[in-house]
């Protein structure tokens, strides 16, 4: 073998070897992750550059909301949006709060909602709380909305435990609001829900026992 064809093997060799020892996006991803939860901001963004470039979707989203809280809003913005393509739920939350204030795009509460819904399908727990509320107060121009939608949208929050689609379930099984059926059992069912866990989180922490940590 010639001095040159051996020095190609070599360094074909030392390219597969590399390739295989390169850290993939979703090690890259929770590099990223655990440098922002003890407060690198800088060193989570070092590590979610490269799997965000190459489409990582949670890296992607992961470095959109560090860019948004620190006013890079564009940037934020264009990530979110394809991170949401590819349906993270905290990308399409995080163009929700965009469409809403107006953050790096025209401000369009119809958009918001859309992606607020979106991310509430895919099992965020903030934006489930959020569509609930919509059909509850009438926000994002849901105002006299109704029907199984409202429905569906407010039970998915209550019975997630959140208190105001409780109440909200009980007064319409009581009044019949967004068509449902009146119903004097599922009307006291949710009252009942609900007083139970507001006396669950009116109750103090209990203190820690004597020599525990």
């Amino acid at each position: 073998m010639s001095s040159r064809v051996r020095w190609i093997a070599v360094a074909c060799s030392v390219l597969v070897v590399a390739s295989g020892t390169r850290a993939a996006p979703a090690d890259d991803y929770q590099l990223g992750l655990q440098a922002y939860n003890r407060g690198d901001v800088v060193g989570a963004m070092s590590a979610l550059r490269a799997p965000a470039r190459a489409g990582h979707g949670p890296s992607q989203s992961l470095l959109a909301f560090i860019l948004d809280k620190a006013d890079f809003v564009e940037e934020a913005f264009a990530l979110y949006r394809d991170a949401a393509a590819q349906g993270e739920p905290d990308a399409h939350a995080g163009l929700a709060v965009a469409y809403l204030a107006g953050r790096g795009v025209t401000k369009d509460e119809k958009a918001a909602l859309q992606h607020f819904s979106k991310a509430a399908d895919l099992g965020h727990a903030k934006s489930i709380e959020i569509v609930a509320d919509a059909y509850v107060r009438g926000n994002f121009g849901l105002a006299g909305a109704g029907g199984p939608e409202a429905v569906a949208a407010v039970r998915r929050a209550a019975e997630r435990g959140h208190l105001p689609s409780m109440d909200a379930l009980a007064e319409a099984y009581q009044s019949g609001r967004w068509q449902l059926a009146a119903d004097a059992q599922q009307a006291a069912q949710w009252k009942a829900k609900a007083v139970e866990l507001r006396a669950r989180l009116s109750k103090p922490a209990s203190a820690p026992r004597k020599g525990s940590r």
